[in-house]
């Protein structure tokens, strides 16, 4: 039995798909002939707390989602339950070289307001 405890933390999603695109990302998950390109922005870190209208955030580092679950969230057909698979650096902040390592994630993302969270797991 594996007793390792897998580390999830919570990032925020300030941008991203529409929801025809989610389906047909979810759709081609696993076809070897087509690819649907779909992409988070995420934010790592703020520049200044909630509220000011200084803020600003720092992307993460992230690529090659392939999404293979997708689930209502409620009724208003918006809010998405998403998994899948993507590599990232979250740790990378600024030009420096980077360490992509390939994680799980579980999100949940809003397609009217491109808003949502994201959780990155190790594999």
């Amino acid at each position: 039995m594996n007793t390792k405890k897998t580390e999830k933390k919570y990032f925020d999603i300030v941008n991203g798909p529409s929801r025809d695109m989610l389906f047909d990302a979810c759709k081609y998950a696993y076809d070897k002939s087509a690819k649907v390109n779909v992409y988070f922005e995420v934010a790592v870190g703020y520049t200044a707390p909630k509220g000011s209208s200084k803020r600003a955030y720092f992307a993460m580092y992230i690529k090659d989602y392939r999404i293979v679950s997708l689930e209502h969230e409620d009724g208003s057909g918006e809010g998405f339950n998403i998994r899948g698979y993507c590599t990232a650096d979250p740790y990378a902040v600024g030009h420096v070289s980077l360490d992509y390592k390939p994680y799980k994630f579980k999100a949940y993302y809003n397609t009217k307001t491109r808003r949502g969270s994201i959780a990155l797991i190790e594999q």
